[in-house]
């Protein structure tokens, strides 16, 4: 007797749980469409592709800055400050995970999850606020893969022309 009443709130419970997750991701699939059309997107989306062909360690997406970190060459570090290509702060943190998800539907490196990891960060800032960033960070095979890769090509010796 007691089984379908609970089986009838369970029922409600999972719908309304599915029908919250997916007003959540229509609601973040609306704002990475919106961050597309924005001028920081028009001016890093370039930088972010050019980088697809390097070794990218970690691609950080803060507030002030998009920080791109190289491990070849070794420590290689590229620095997009928002206020330097006029832009203002990204003070949303919906806006900045928006930012990091059109990144990763448009450069299909850092949405493959056996390269790169996503990660969000933050630590503590003034009088109990908090610092939220986004980060991708490779995964340590996939690093492994493209450091072996690059020394097993052929150097040209020095002074011989092939």
């Amino acid at each position: 007797m007691w089984l379908i009443p609970v089986l009838a709130v369970l029922a409600a419970g999972v719908f309304l749980c599915w029908h919250a997750m997916r007003n959540r991701h229509e609601m973040a699939v609306t704002l990475a469409e919106r961050v597309r059309t924005t001028a920081l997107y028009r001016q890093l989306y370039p930088i972010l592709q050019e980088c697809e062909g390097r070794c990218v360690e970690q691609i950080k997406l803060r507030r002030t800055e998009v920080v791109i970190r190289m491990f070849r060459p070794y420590k290689e570090v590229i620095r997009f400050g928002y206020a330097a290509h006029g832009l203002d702060e990204v003070e949303n943190t919906d806006v900045l995970q928006a930012l990091a998800q059109a990144l990763a539907v448009d450069v299909p490196m850092l949405d493959d999850p056996k390269k790169f990891w996503f990660v969000r960060k933050s630590a503590p800032m003034d009088v109990g606020s908090r610092e939220v960033w986004f980060e991708y960070n490779v995964q340590p095979a996939y690093r492994d893969d493209l450091l072996r890769a690059s020394y097993d090509r052929p150097q040209p010796e020095e002074g011989i022309i092939r």
